[in-house]
């Protein structure tokens, strides 16, 4: 047969181009599948208009990730095509096994074998099932009480970091702390990572080098004396590599301990609830869940692709290559190629194990292959055998990261018995101990902080309650406004002193977990899909101002003052991103007065900076804010959507390295006065 004539060059660039930006689009992230098969289309090799190549044959994936003419991006590639070759999370990158080529290489990787040795990763199974056994009991508890759980923030976010904490010896009350620095490290191996998301990855890494100092400053204290990881600082090979290599070794443990299983669990576990009868054939014969994760592991494929050069002059499928060109390895195409797999886009937990590439292949093989295994191992059959008529809901939320993919959001439930109508309670229906109330009046939902007694300051309670709320507005469609407001004669006092005191004395930790809560809450706040409006009245203080500004519009009484006193309490007023977002809104002269004389404003002050967005009388405060919650619900929810992500890509980034130094640095004080202000620990370099 006459061959097809060849497409003009021109043409095949936007062909291309057109492709590129599907792929990297919400659309594309979410399911790349299709375009890795237009890919595949046009041939096993095809290069892109900025001369790399982008690779989806399982042969020539194998023969880039397993041969010698290929590197992986190491600094000397970097000083030679990268315009800022010097970023901090470049110099973590490398500093750890996964920039490293050759002899260097065989050195770093034995060193990790000594601190997360695989004899050490199987003998993990009680560990491992005992963490798995507490997630799915939170899992249980949730679902009992909401009807709706969040089956990632409970269990395939929480699992993977809680696993990896405790074999590493690491404190777990820093764990979300953890999980945020995993995220936005591993957009530094994004596949096209847009420079706020490279800034995001050089804060986080500058953030873990200022936690690991912290750490390092009392290891006998802050590490688990008998983990290995502890036993192997203090041997000479750990001294030879030097204190940068060894933060980034354990640093990049933390990542790919993390990022990888979160994808091969979330997204894992949703194919097969998405198809019952494999579910079910899984739940009838849980003996053989190893074979059934390796299938998942090709099907999922949580790290997408891996990129690396050419050592000198090659080609790669008939193509000729240059010295420094990039080749990405599209992994999640290789374990569908049809030339190795049948039918490679259906899920077959039955289906013989076959030599998939999902972690990697050569001498960069993924050294948490044996941890992600074992926990989808232990986690997966208890899942289907605890919760058999678990369901998920169409409302998941996938991260913006294509080398590694998982789920951000999850939302699941279980399924009525069959004849029998469910029953859904949402998430924070019913709040804690009276501290915070809800009111629902159609669209328009009233949250209202319920301590007057207290000032309705802010105790663990409170915050708990509250991040119920705001952690299942997601989950409520019906709700298209977010009215947060103050009983009694003032709006929010802060943080409850008292409770705070009597937790530094606990102990050095004490403090965290009511941080941790607080900054969840605003995430919470500021991640909501609808449109939040603070409804504020009387004293504002403290982390009452740092609520408020999470909301999208504020609004006052007249007679409203607001007052941060943060220089004389000494807490961080950073947590949560609330210091850069209150720059960002009001100026830093403003919040500079405010934080350092703890000065009351009045609410006029407040108005002119763009601390509040509206004043009225005191009497007319709740019909007004009332009145514009109804209108704004009246506004179209995708609308609403798409202008709080450009309203959110204007401010900040909440992971400010100053907000996370100061979070690290206030373990080192026993309380909140202890020494005015935390001071920094040190940074290396």
């Amino acid at each position: 047969m006459p061959s097809a004539p060849a497409t003009p060059p021109a043409a095949e660039r936007q062909v291309l181009l057109k492709l590129l930006h599907t792929l990297v689009s919400s659309e594309g992230r979410s399911n790349p599948f299709p375009v890795y098969e237009e890919f595949r289309r046009r041939g096993a090799a095809v290069k892109v208009p900025w001369g790399a190549f982008v690779v989806t044959s399982h042969a020539l994936c194998q023969e880039v990730l397993a041969g010698q003419d290929w590197l992986s991006l190491d600094a000397g590639w970097r000083s030679r095509h990268v315009r800022e070759p010097g970023r901090p999370v470049f110099e973590f990158l490398e500093n750890t096994v996964l920039a490293v080529n050759g002899p260097e290489h065989r050195a770093v990787r034995k060193s990790f074998n000594a601190f997360l040795p695989v004899s050490g990763v199987r003998a993990a199974r009680p560990l491992v099932a005992g963490l798995v056994d507490r997630c799915l009991d939170a899992l249980d508890v949730r679902l009992r009480t909401d009807g709706i759980a969040d089956f990632a923030e409970i269990v395939s976010s929480w699992l993977p970091m809680a696993v990896v904490s405790a074999l590493l010896g690491l404190p777990s009350a820093d764990n979300d702390f953890l999980r945020q620095i995993s995220h936005d490290v591993a957009y530094a191996l994004d596949f096209t990572p847009s420079v706020r998301n490279l800034r995001r990855a050089d804060r986080a890494a500058a953030s873990w080098a200022a936690y690991w100092a912290h750490l390092c400053a009392e290891p006998t204290v802050r590490l688990d004396g008998a983990a290995p990881l502890a036993q192997w600082l203090r041997s000479p090979d750990a001294v030879r590599l030097g204190e940068k290599r060894i933060s980034a070794m354990v640093g990049v443990t933390v990542v790919g301990g993390h990022e990888t299983t979160a994808g091969l669990i979330s997204h894992g576990l949703t194919a097969l609830l998405q198809r019952p009868e494999q579910a079910a054939w899984l739940r009838a014969h849980p003996e053989r869940a190893p074979d059934a994760v390796e299938e998942l592991l090709r099907f999922v494929s949580p790290a997408q692709l891996l990129t690396r050069y050419a050592r000198g002059d090659t080609e790669l499928a008939g193509l000729p290559v240059k010295a420094g060109e990039l080749v990405h390895t599209v992994l999640a195409a290789a374990n569908r190629d049809p030339a190795v797999v049948e039918d490679g886009d259906r899920l077959d937990v039955t289906r013989p194990p076959m030599r998939h590439l999902a972690l990697g292949a050569g001498m960069h093989y993924c050294v948490g292959a044996a941890l992600a295994r074992l926990e989808a191992e232990v986690l997966i059959p208890a899942v289907l055998d605890r919760f058999p008529r678990l369901t998920t809901m169409p409302t998941a939320v996938g991260n913006d990261n294509l080398a590694y993919r998982y789920l951000l959001s999850m939302p699941v439930r279980v399924a009525a018995p069959s004849g029998r109508r469910s029953r859904t309670v949402h998430a924070g229906a019913a709040a804690r101990e009276g501290s915070v109330t809800t009111v629902t009046d159609g669209a328009v939902l009233t949250v209202v902080l319920d301590r007057p007694g207290a000032g309705n300051t802010l105790d663990t309670s409170a915050l708990s309650a509250l991040l119920d709320i705001f952690a299942g507005l997601p989950l409520r469609p019906e709700v298209q406004t977010v009215v947060l407001a103050g009983g009694g004669d003032t709006f929010c006092g802060g943080l409850d002193i008292d409770e705070l005191r009597q937790l530094a004395d606990s102990g050095q930790d004490g403090l965290r977990p009511v941080l941790t809560l607080a900054d969840q809450l605003c995430a919470a706040i500021r991640a909501a899909p609808q449109i939040t409006i603070a409804r504020l009245h009387g004293a504002v203080v403290g982390a009452g101002v740092g609520l408020a500004v999470c909301c999208d519009l504020r609004i006052c009484a007249e007679d409203a003052t607001f007052r941060l006193p943060e220089a004389t309490f000494g807490l961080p007023l950073a947590w949560g991103g609330v210091l850069a977002r209150l720059v960002a809104e009001t100026g830093a002269a403003l919040v500079r007065e405010m934080v350092l004389t703890g000065d009351r404003i009045d609410a006029a002050t407040a108005r002119g900076r763009g601390l509040v967005h509206r004043t009225v009388p005191a009497a007319r405060l709740a019909d007004v804010s009332s009145s514009w919650a109804r209108r704004l619900a009246r506004k179209d929810s995708a609308a609403i959507s798409t202008t709080k992500r450009l309203l959110d890509a204007l401010t900040p980034s909440p992971a400010g390295v100053d907000a996370d130094i100061l979070a690290a640095a206030l373990l080192r004080t026993r309380s909140p006065q202890a020494h005015g202000a935390p001071v920094h620990p040190p940074v290396p370099g």
